[in-house]
Formats: C-alpha cells, structure tokens, sequence
C-alpha cells in the first residue's frame, strides 16, 4: 500500500508543473508578428568587396621585392668581401673552375692544401698564444 501511495504521489508531481504551464499561457500567448524582417541594404557597388585595390596590391608586392632584392644585395656584399683574395680572383673566372689548362691561378690541388694547412697551423699558434697571454 506505501508503494502505491507513493507512486501515485511522484506522478502527482510530476505531471503538475505541466499542467501549471500550460495554464499560465492559456489566453494571453503572444501573437505572432505580423511585420516582415526589413530586407538588407542593396549594395552601392556590386564589384566593391571592400579588399586592397589594384594600386595598393602592386605598391604591397613591389616593396616586398625591394626589400628581399636589398637584402639579397647586402648578403652577396658581405661574402664577396668576406672571402679571400684568391677565391675571389677565381669567382670571376670562366664557371668558376680554376684549373692549370683552363686560364686561372694555375694553382695546382697540392699547393692550395699547403696553404690551407699553414692557414691552419698560424690559426692554431695564435690561439696557443692567447690561451699563454691569459691572466691566471
């Protein structure tokens, strides 16, 4: 009997705030409006999307030409006078290849290993000579 006292009670509840929702609408439910949404505003130029013009996409892509050709100008600068005189004489030279027969230094794959290793070896002794200088 509890049993049925309490489910008639839960169903009780739970079917009130139906029936209490719909009697609160009942005569007063607004009515619909009866006014259609204005239309949107025509365009005053159908090509006009607001975007960069012609004048102003070509100025954007020249000055970032300028800019990279700059920069490109500077870097090729600086390794031209970075790079040692003999390197240099042999850049200007016919493709670059330096050989005996092909009219450049006529340096010879030995003698350019000699100079390397005494490049080396005068680099070596005054880093030997710094490390000696240093305070202790």
């Amino acid at each position: 009997m509890h049993r049925l006292g309490a489910a008639l009670a839960i169903l009780l509840v739970g079917l009130a705030p139906v029936s209490l929702a719909q009697a609160q609408l009942g005569p007063n439910v607004p009515t619909p409006l009866t006014e259609p949404p204005p239309p949107p505003p025509a365009p005053s130029n159908a090509f006009d999307d607001g975007g960069l013009s012609t004048l102003q996409k070509v100025l954007i892509f020249g000055t970032a030409a300028l800019v990279l050709g700059t920069i490109a100008f500077v870097i090729v600068r600086d390794a031209r006078r970075a790079a040692p005189p003999d390197e240099r004489r042999s850049g200007s030279s016919a493709g670059g290849a330096t050989s005996a027969g092909a009219g450049g230094s006529g340096k010879s794959a030995r003698e350019r290993e000699r100079q390397q290793r005494a490049r080396r070896a005068k680099a070596k002794a005054a880093r030997q000579q710094r490390k000696r200088n240093r305070p202790q």
